[in-house]
């Protein structure tokens, strides 16, 4: 049973007593029990193993990992050779010595109950690389989203998860909370007998009965109606049931999960997993100590190559030098817990921390040194079953507090792969050092990590504007302004840049507007119309312009002269548009007045010098 990955103040460990049985029945490395060798499986531990996990006649639970296919094949030429391997191995044992219970798509293994002489012949099959007991498992925000600065690195950069969907591995999801419904996008069920509504092996449904799963959704994407929001507010949901009502359940049924999701990545898109759950300790890296352990390492593999990351909790034993499975395997982000702020003396049963405080680590999560990160643990408040929130601790709610931060990430750059999100996830995140050991790890940090991928902030565009009329007229749209780079009249002193111009037309009521890259420097404005003087403007604070262009340049030579005078006059009572300077139809006096009181002006007029 995955260990309890959830702790409560004065709470006891009541899996210690399995753990003391257990443990002198064990071989390899491991600190705990559960997974064992083949030649370790005698009839003391056969017997111990079918009494507590209530299985009938003389079967037990199994893991059975196969030789893994060769490293060139991928996808579909490797799930072929998997399924190749399995049929053999199937065909020469018969289904009363070893009845499969699940054969993977893209894990290189099986599961199943055998008997003494399937034991043997799985043992003696060239195809079966190793074989263990199928170890049990057990489930091992939010106001701590401000000490890992979520809050800042949603405003800062715009990301809420948005686009990225998270699977959890857990016992479901309350599928009505008003706090998740919306984001649940997917869902499914591997729970030996326990799959709602009948019971089955395999469903449909992820609906949870245990809570903690509920508990980890709401810190990863609650909404925040009923409970704090989540990290990642935006992610989806693809909620996987693995455990029972009793937060208890298997390791063949997880990696099952894993194998669903790696094989219908194309429809689930799945880019993180959440594992809030495990089974015993080992003191460093466990990919090569078992069947179990191997089985692990090569779905995680998998999922990896499917572009999933996987995340899980480091355990709640108060382990400084050992990490529960599956935490321990190499490619998994390992989150062990800090406090989220000082809640004075905490007694957790295995341990007691006589004072705590923020980055504080907690007595009670497991440590080695392949644990990678550390994250919020205590006390977090999250969403419950039948719609509520409640207060829980342990790794379990410190993984989802990383996993919401890996969401924003992605969003922020979705071409992160595993390799490359994990690596940011650490090399932003806040180093803490450990009492127990001396050991520092990075605890995440939202702000710095997305801020490590994203794309700078696009700089707000600078606004000039203005009104520029047309001496004597109402209607003034036939205004073309140009913004340049290069200096205006009499400013050629000005820096020289690479010329650059912007252009736009005055409306009727000679308004303009010109949104411009804040990052080029404009200098001159510049205003012209049929018939007038050109005008400038020296472009600097403040950025709104208003000034009249005169009227009487007839000849567009940038100057009233006689020749303008001249045309003007020759045209006097016509109805030439040349020389009608107000657009009121009839060359007139008025046009003549006009033309008197420019004479002799010259463009362009440059404002602001």
């Amino acid at each position: 049973m995955f260990l309890a990955n959830r702790l409560r103040p004065q709470q006891m460990i009541s899996m210690g007593i399995l753990l003391v049985m257990m443990a002198g029945m064990t071989t390899g490395t491991a600190h705990g029990a559960g997974l064992v060798s083949v030649e370790s499986v005698d009839l003391s531990y056969r017997a111990y193993h079918t009494a507590l996990l209530q299985q009938s006649g003389d079967k037990v639970r199994v893991i059975v990992t196969l030789h893994t296919p060769d490293a060139e094949d991928r996808n579909s030429a490797q799930s072929l050779n998997i399924a190749r391997a399995q049929d053999r191995v199937l065909d020469a044992i018969s289904e009363a010595e070893f009845t499969p219970t699940y054969r993977y798509a893209t894990v290189a293994g099986m599961a199943g109950l055998t008997t003494d002489a399937g034991l043997a012949a799985l043992r003696a099959h060239p195809d079966v690389a190793a074989i263990a007991l199928d170890a049990p498992i057990q489930v091992a925000a939010t106001e701590s989203a401000l000490l890992i600065r979520a809050p800042q690195a949603r405003s800062a950069f715009g990301v809420t998860g948005q686009g990225i969907n998270v699977a959890i591995i857990d016992s479901g999801v309350d599928l009505t909370h008003p706090d998740l419904a919306q984001r649940i996008v997917a869902q499914h069920c591997f729970a030996y007998g326990n799959c709602p509504p009948n019971n089955t092996d395999v469903g449909l449904s992820a609906q949870d009965s245990f809570g903690h799963g509920t508990h980890l959704a709401g810190i990863i994407a609650g909404q925040g109606h009923i409970a704090p929001p989540g990290i990642a507010p935006g992610a989806g949901i693809v909620a996987v049931r693995v455990l029972d009502a009793r937060g208890a359940g298997w390791n063949s049924d997880v990696i099952a999960a894993i194998d669903w999701i790696v094989a219908n990545q194309a429809a689930l898109n799945v880019r993180l997993i959440n594992l809030s759950l495990g089974s015993q300790s080992y003191p460093g890296v466990c990919d090569a100590q078992d069947a179990n352990t191997q089985l692990f390492a090569h779905a995680v593999q998998a999922a990896r190559a499917a572009g999933i990351a996987v995340f899980a909790a480091s355990g709640n034993r108060g382990e400084a030098n050992g990490m529960m499975m599956p935490a321990c395997v190499k490619d998994v982000v390992a989150v062990g817990s800090v406090y989220d702020a000082a809640l004075g003396p905490r007694a957790w049963g295995i341990c007691t921390d006589n004072s705590t405080a923020p980055d504080q680590v907690a007595c009670f999560s497991n440590s080695s040194p392949a644990l990678d990160l550390l994250a919020p643990g205590a006390w977090i408040v999250s969403t419950a079953l039948g719609g509520g929130q409640k207060g829980d601790a342990g790794t379990s709610m410190s993984t989802p507090h990383a996993v919401g931060v890996a969401a924003l990430l992605l969003e922020a750059d979705p071409t992160l792969m595993p390799a490359t999100l994990e690596a940011a996830l650490k090399n932003t995140g806040v180093p803490l050092t450990d009492a127990r050991s001396g050991r520092v790890t990075p605890r995440v940090d939202a702000w710095a990590a997305v801020q490590s991928v994203a794309p700078p902030p696009t700089p707000a565009p600078r606004i000039i504007s203005g009104t520029i009329t047309l001496q004597a007229r109402a209607v003034h749209s036939q205004t073309h302004i140009t913004l340049n780079t290069a200096p205006c009249a009499g400013q050629e002193d000005a820096p020289a840049t690479m010329p650059q111009t912007l252009s736009a037309q005055a409306n009727a009521l000679g308004h303009f507007s010109f949104a411009t890259d804040p990052a080029v420097m404009y200098r001159c404005l510049s205003a012209r119309a049929p018939g007038y003087l050109e005008s400038q403007a020296i472009v600097g604070a403040p950025e709104s312009f208003s000034f009249s262009l005169l009227a009487g340049d007839v000849n567009a030579d940038n100057h009233i002269d006689l020749f303008d005078l001249v045309y003007v006059a020759a045209h006097l009572n016509g109805n030439t548009a040349a020389a009608d300077l107000n657009a009121d139809g009839q060359v007139n006096i008025f046009d003549l007045t006009l033309m008197a009181a420019n004479y002799d002006q010259q463009g362009p007029i440059v404002y602001g010098k």
